[in-house]
């Protein structure tokens, strides 16, 4: 397993509760190092996994700085839908959508199958899901905090700006 998956599961582990969500941290756009001139940004899964079989390979740092540039474009979209007037609702399955993506491409760029099955088994225990919460797993959880109508929806867009920041921390962002 590599150092930054160990460190991320040994310090999750460790720290309990405290650290098993998302920080309260809006993912900043990722400037540095620069991504290597000729290596492609697959647009989603099933690319990263062709790109793969025809020998390209990513670092799980790349996979990582992929992720967080997504995450960190959600912002903008929801300026968009909110000057569109887009209901809550469809602005939370759309936030919901972009995040689950870039996860989803993230994981296609991994090349160790190890880790991704860590990750898998991780998202599984937590959500009961190998690919990390279902939006209706994310609405329960909102309603379980009280929230109801477009609080509950907007809820959802918030957290979907927010990455994991012991798992940036542990890849150097």
């Amino acid at each position: 397993m590599r150092s930054w998956l160990r460190f991320a599961l040994v310090a999750l582990s460790l720290a309990g509760p405290a650290l098993t969500g998302c920080s309260r941290e809006a993912a900043a756009p990722i400037e540095e190092p620069a991504w290597p001139e000729g290596l492609p940004r697959p647009q989603d899964a099933a690319e990263a996994e062709r790109l793969e079989q025809a020998g390209t390979r990513w670092t799980n740092r790349q996979a990582r700085q992929l992720y967080l540039e997504r995450v960190a474009g959600i912002a903008a979209e929801v300026e968009a839908w909110q000057k569109q007037q887009i209901p809550a609702e469809e602005q939370a399955r759309r936030a919901y959508q972009i995040r689950h993506d870039a996860r989803m491409t993230a994981r296609a760029m991994m090349s160790d199958p190890a880790e991704l099955a860590a990750l898998q088994e991780r998202d599984r225990a937590k959500y009961g899901n190998p690919d990390g919460p279902t939006f209706e797993w994310l609405l329960e959880r909102a309603r379980a905090k009280g929230l109801e109508g477009d609080a509950a929806y907007l809820s959802i867009v918030e957290s979907a700006q927010r990455t994991d920041a012991s798992v940036n921390k542990g890849l150097g962002f």
